[in-house]
């Protein structure tokens, strides 16, 4: 079994102690873009912030740092993304049930103007849902996000997985480049396995957006 990003240990343990052998292959990486430096000042004058991923949190709390600690309201896609704003000492103040950008959306708290913290493959079902309840958004683009160059040893690791673990669309874009192999692929959410489903794979998806939910989806599709 294989998670392709490169960033869960807890899960990589949690297969160890079932007897599952599991490895981990980031295909993808993370680079600052220019408007990360314009953050800490947006900050000082934002209603709302809202933040869908792991990444933009942890670019958020930079920010914040450098900005020394204003006051901020922020909504955080789920609970992943929560507790990286937690550890840094910044409480989210609002987290959908489901994490999708959608409930996000939908359940975000009355608000006059949100500041979008964001990455530059983020979709946009945020900001419809936000401007559909007349809200403004402001997007900014702090970081980007590439395929890496892979290791012999790592594309050797793609070859032989029965079951990959993808998190994002972009994560089943990189998989599909390095091999013709698909194997059963388990998605985090309905996006990554539409995705997936289009490159070719046979889909399981997590009933529940999250670790969780991706990890019963990896236990159903070794099952088969």
């Amino acid at each position: 079994m294989l998670l392709t990003r490169g960033k869960d240990r807890a899960l990589l343990a949690r297969f160890a102690a079932l007897g599952i052998e599991a490895a981990e292959v980031a295909l993808l990486e993370q680079v600052d873009l220019p408007a990360l430096a314009l953050l800490p000042e947006r900050l000082q004058r934002a209603d709302w912030v809202a933040v869908t991923s792991k990444e933009g949190a942890r670019r958020l709390l930079l920010a914040w740092e450098r900005a020394k600690r204003p006051s901020l309201r922020v909504a955080a896609v789920g609970e992943g993304t929560a507790e990286v704003l937690k550890e840094g000492g910044l409480s989210p103040a609002f987290v959908p049930g489901r994490a999708t950008a959608k409930d996000l959306a939908e359940g975000f708290p009355e608000a006059q103007r949100v500041l979008f913290v964001a990455g530059d493959l983020a979709g946009e079902d945020l900001e419809r849902g936000l401007l559909a309840r007349g809200i403004a958004v402001e997007r900014l683009p702090v970081y980007a996000t590439r395929e890496r160059a892979l290791s012999p040893e790592e594309v050797a690791l793609l070859e032989r997985a029965q079951v990959a673990a993808f998190f994002s669309p972009s994560g089943a874009r990189a998989f599909a480049c390095w091999t013709d192999r698909r194997p059963r692929a388990a998605c985090i959410g309905p996006s990554t396995a539409e995705e997936a489903r289009r490159l070719g794979f046979s889909v399981w998806e997590a009933e529940a957006p999250g670790l969780e939910g991706l990890f019963r989806a990896i236990l159903e599709a070794l099952s088969h």
